[in-house]
Parts: C-alpha cells; structure tokens; sequence
C-alpha cells in the first residue's frame, strides 16, 4: 500500500514537471499577439518558450508571427504591430525583414501622435541605429532619422539625415510622400 502511495507522488510530481506543447504554431501565434495585446508579456514568452522548444517550432512561429504583425500593421494598429515585431526582434534578432518592419511600425506609430513621446523617440531611435548596421539599411530610414533628431530637439540632423534621405530616396514607397512633406514642412519653417 505504501509502495502504490509513493508511485503516486512521484507520477503526480513528474507530470507537473513536463511543459505541456502550447499546441500547433497556428494557435500558438494568434495567442502570443493577444498576450502582448493584452500586456502580459510572461504568458507570451511561455507560449513561444513552449512552441519554440518542438522541432521546428521557432521557424514555424517566424512567418506566423510576422504575419500576426503585419495584419495588425495593415489595419492601422502600428502600436500593436510594434509591440509584436519588438517580441520578435528579441527572439530572431539576424532578421532583417523583422527589424525593419518594427522601425516601420514604429515610424508610424509616432506620425500618429501630435507630440513626440520620449519613451517612444527613444525606441524608435534605438532601432533605427540597429537597423543602420545592417549591410543595406533601407533608403527611407533617413527620414525616420530625420523625425527622430527633431523630436530630440535636433534641427542640424535632421537636415543632414533629411538631405540624405531625398537624395537616395526613388520616390518608393509612395505612402511615404505624406511623411516627407510632413518633415520637409517642419524643416522650412524651423530655420
């Protein structure tokens, strides 16, 4: 009787110690978004710790994820999409479509506040100088680097970055027009 009493214990205390599978990368993905969504970045990294721990499973979660991000992106919630690319920043830091995107995200996260947000301008300078280590850094992060020295109270760069900029930028992606006539405006009328 003793013997069935402590096998009991010890089955009962292994199976508390095996990680359950978050379940498919499919699921997995939309749950990690809602956890950052929600501001519970612990349940979030459990998820991934969990999903990435299967054969294969942080490669399967990378396009999921990034489509998670971009979705959000695309329905103009650059705020949640910001908070997943930086999750994914963390975890696959050698991608580049990743660290782009979040410089991105973030970009537009701030040209949609009326004031610059300390936190924020650190951030999004923050990744930018990553980002400018890469082999190719993308054109536009000039005029992302153009807003973020105005925002830090710094009129010489962000001409410097701003004259960069327009004279490498092919007029791609045009979305950005609005942005650099934006920051051209400011440019003008802060001599």
């Amino acid at each position: 009787m003793q013997r069935h009493l402590w096998l009991g214990i010890l089955l009962g205390a292994l199976t508390g110690c095996v990680t359950i599978p978050a379940g498919p990368p499919e699921e997995v993905a939309p749950k990690i978004a809602a956890a950052l969504d929600s501001g519970n970045t612990e349940e979030a990294e459990d998820l991934f710790d969990a999903s990435a721990a299967q054969q294969g499973g942080s490669d399967q979660l990378y396009p999921l994820l990034y489509e998670e991000a971009n979705t959000r992106y695309k329905k103009g919630a650059s705020e949640s999409s910001a908070r997943l690319l930086r999750f994914m920043a963390d975890r696959y830091p050698r991608a580049l479509a990743v660290r782009e995107s979040l410089v991105c995200a973030l970009f537009l996260e701030r040209a949609s506040k009326d004031a610059p947000d300390a936190e924020l301008v650190k951030s999004i300078d923050a990744a930018a100088k990553e980002l400018r280590k890469s082999a190719a850094p993308p054109t536009w992060l000039g005029l992302v680097e153009a807003q973020v020295a105005i925002d830090k109270g710094e009129p010489e760069a962000a001409r410097d970055a701003y004259v960069a900029f327009r004279k490498s930028w092919d007029g791609r992606p045009p979305e950005l027009a609005i942005y650099v006539d934006d920051i051209e405006r400011y440019l003008i009328s802060h001599p």
